[in-house]
């Protein structure tokens, strides 16, 4: 029996079809429900019904609804859910990938300026004390740059140190010391300010730099020293081993004997000295509170004035004219006790 279908097309494609030719529809059985869904979906938006089937309303819940309602405009399209994920998945990643250029192009940019802000310097030792590229540089015990590199010679040890900012200054009146500490001894390059600290007007990658001379600048030279060192440390063992075995072990041994000894005989001499000490500390106090010290300081006064008196007195009588006067007295006395020592001798 011929029936005349109803279109399943949407309301553009109804009017391009100007003669429909009736078709018979075979019975299909057990047809697919989702199927029947999605024509009665596309049914329901070609008849222009605004309202949606009972299972587009989501249940109940308003973002599921609302949801339904925007898939449907792009269903009709050809756009379907599995579409909307893919699509959104593709952008999260695109924007992930986005954001991750973003960020290393960030960092990249962070290095280099941080690379153009560095600056090097050459300290000279006269021993490398385990100097070697990595070596750590701290200016007051803040790790501040690092060795990059270590020249040898017959003269000196070049070590080539980098300073990670320009804002970290090293005073040409610093004290460079190559230190070993800790457990390990590892080798650290030790930088000590000292007073007064300077206050420049430019850095150290300023052309004018060298021009005002009080901090180190790029690519200048300062002379390190030697600090604590193992070397030097097993060096001082090494010698005192060596004048042990020349002095001897067993005279060590009566050294040290008699080093005790004399410590407990001293002992009851120090009790002594102490008790002493404490009986004179009443003495002093009473001295300090007495007048004694107010006469001895007007008596010492009193023989600094007759002193200053007695150089003024010298210093008035003594003068040339008087001097000349005495000397010439004394000479007339000597002529005359000449003359009578000579009258006594023709009486007698």
């Amino acid at each position: 029996m011929a029936t005349t279908t109803k279109s399943f097309l949407p309301p553009p494609f109804i009017a391009l079809s100007s003669n429909p030719r009736p078709t018979t529809l075979a019975p299909t059985p057990n047809p697919r429900p989702r199927r029947l869904n999605s024509l009665a979906i596309c049914s329901a938006s070609a008849s222009g019904d605004p309202s949606p089937p009972p299972e587009a309303e989501g249940g109940g819940n308003p973002l599921l609804a609302l949801w339904r309602r925007t898939l449907h405009p792009l269903g009709d399209y050809g756009f379907g859910k599995r579409s909307v994920w893919e699509g959104g998945v593709g952008l999260f990643m695109v924007s992930g990938a986005a954001l991750l250029a973003l960020a290393l192009a960030w960092l990249r940019g962070f290095q280099l300026r941080a690379r153009f802000r560095k600056y090097q310097a050459v300290f000279e030792f006269t021993q490398a004390c385990g100097i070697c590229v990595g070596t750590p540089v701290r200016i007051r015990g803040v790790t501040v740059g690092n060795v990059v590199r270590v020249d040898s010679s017959l003269k000196s040890i070049d070590a080539y140190v980098e300073v990670e900012d320009d804002k970290i200054i090293v005073p040409r009146n610093s004290v460079v010391e190559v230190n070993q500490s800790g457990l390990l001894m590892e080798t650290l390059i030790d930088i000590t300010p000292k007073d007064p600290l300077p206050t420049p007007s430019v850095g150290p990658l300023d052309p004018d730099c060298s021009k005002e001379g009080l901090i180190l600048c790029d690519k200048e030279r300062m002379k390190g020293q030697q600090g604590v060192s193992l070397d030097a440390l097993v060096g001082i063992f090494t010698r005192l081993g060596r004048d042990m075995e020349e002095i001897g072990v067993h005279k060590s041994y009566k050294l040290a004997e008699k080093v005790a000894s004399i410590m407990e005989e001293a002992q009851p001499l120090l009790s002594r000295i102490e008790a002493l000490a404490e009986e004179i500390q009443p003495l002093l106090s009473e001295v300090r509170d007495s007048d004694l010290v107010k006469d001895v300081e007007i008596i010492a006064k009193g023989l600094a004035d007759a002193s200053g008196d007695l150089r003024r007195l010298k210093s008035s009588m003594l003068t040339p004219e008087n001097t000349d006067l005495i000397k010439q007295s004394i000479f007339t006395l000597i002529f005359t006790l000449k003359n009578i020592e000579v009258c006594i001798s023709i009486l007698f």
